[in-house]
């Protein structure tokens, strides 16, 4: 669902970092948290709940940074 998204989509960049979050905690066998986390990026792309502006940019920062 979070690739129907433009790559620029906020909800997308939230919705795929739970993701990854959940794939985490299933690696740790922590299942409970991993369907939470599921949950949440599911509901981040359902609802949309994060949208910047027109003009808005993302800024990520580097882990070095």
């Amino acid at each position: 669902m979070a690739e129907e998204l433009p790559p620029d989509h906020l909800s997308r960049y939230f919705a795929e970092r739970h993701l990854h979050q959940a794939k985490v905690e299933a690696g740790n066998a922590e299942f409970d948290e991993c369907l939470e986390m599921a949950a949440r990026a599911s509901a981040e792309v359902r609802e949309r709940r994060h949208e910047l502006l027109p003009g808005e940019k993302l800024k990520v920062l580097k882990p070095d940074e």
